[in-house]
């Protein structure tokens, strides 16, 4: 069951300091759309399939009780093949988005070579702003992971577990690229 694959890595984000409270979301592409939590349901209390919803990628007419981030997700999938989505707050990597200009670029072996760089795009959550920019930077620049300035960052791949290893990959980067610049002081 997807509410279960989706329930499995809202908790992996929880436990890995990745959100807080009910903030972020999980999707997975279907056969009719996307499967997304809900909103004002926390990541890692998801329960049963009544926490998701399933939404038509292509269509305007979003249901109230879906999540904030749905025109975001789908406007990812209609321009790229990701299979699936995580949109997470990660601390330090929020914090590197207020004192980057346009990228984070990692520090450590592990960050360079995996992500390169972490592409930053403004835009309020849920907005055509965002959107645009999210699909602009993953459909031309083939990166795996972004992060929304002062918001959280955005994580495709063809499935979950790939999703939650950029978005921990971006964290990590963002917290030794922090420390590390604390340190030069």
């Amino acid at each position: 069951m997807m509410w279960q694959e989706i329930s499995y890595w809202g908790k992996k984000l929880a436990q890995n300091n990745l959100v807080a409270s009910r903030f972020g979301n999980i999707s997975v592409r279907t056969e009719k759309g996307l499967m997304i939590k809900k909103t004002g349901v926390f990541l890692d209390e998801i329960e049963g399939p009544e926490d998701v919803i399933e939404v038509s990628i292509a269509s305007s007419r979003i249901p109230p009780e879906a999540s904030s981030e749905t025109t975001s997700h789908q406007a990812i999938y209609l321009a790229t093949d990701a299979r699936a989505i995580i949109h997470a707050h990660p601390q330090f990597a929020i914090i590197e988005s207020l004192l980057c200009e346009s990228e984070i670029r990692p520090l450590d072996s592990e960050g360079l070579p995996f992500l390169n760089t972490i592409p930053i795009v403004d835009g309020e959550s849920g907005s055509k702003e965002l959107y645009d920019a999210l699909t602009g930077i993953f459909a031309s620049h083939k990166v795996k992971g972004v992060v929304n300035r002062g918001h959280g960052s955005f994580a495709i791949g063809p499935d979950l577990r790939d999703c939650f290893n950029t978005t921990a990959m971006i964290e990590h980067s963002s917290k030794i690229k922090y420390f590390y610049d604390l340190a030069k002081r």
